[in-house]
């Protein structure tokens, strides 16, 4: 059996979801965490706020579990699942103070006190 299937509509609801925003500025970012996005949703969420019908919220869990990942609990804090999200672990990693050091300039010496 392959991998379950999301169906286009479902991907443009999340793409354009409030969660997203917070997880890319750009349409391909977006997609690229789609499944980050995906499981930042509750799934009254999806039924409520996105309009999804519970088919299409138990193909998005399927999928999720596939992707070994879940649906936010309703009882879980946004920013609590946000800290726990590849995304943010990988753009945290890149953007550490130390990662990018400025090798000091050979041509200015130390200042000399006079």
């Amino acid at each position: 059996m392959g991998e379950p299937h999301l169906p286009d509509k479902v991907v443009a609801i999340l793409v354009s979801s409030d969660y997203a925003r917070l997880v890319g500025r750009t349409m391909s970012e977006r997609l690229d965490y789609i499944v980050d996005i995906a499981s930042l949703h509750t799934q009254d969420e999806l039924l409520r706020r996105l309009d999804l019908g519970r088919v299409l919220v138990r193909q998005v869990e399927k999928w999720l579990g596939f992707h070994g990942r879940r649906l936010r609990r309703p009882n879980e804090s946004i920013d609590i699942a946000m800290c726990g999200l590849e995304f943010r672990k990988r753009r945290i990693r890149r953007s550490r103070p130390g990662s990018k050091r400025r090798r000091p300039n050979p041509k200015v010496g130390p200042k000399e006190s006079g």
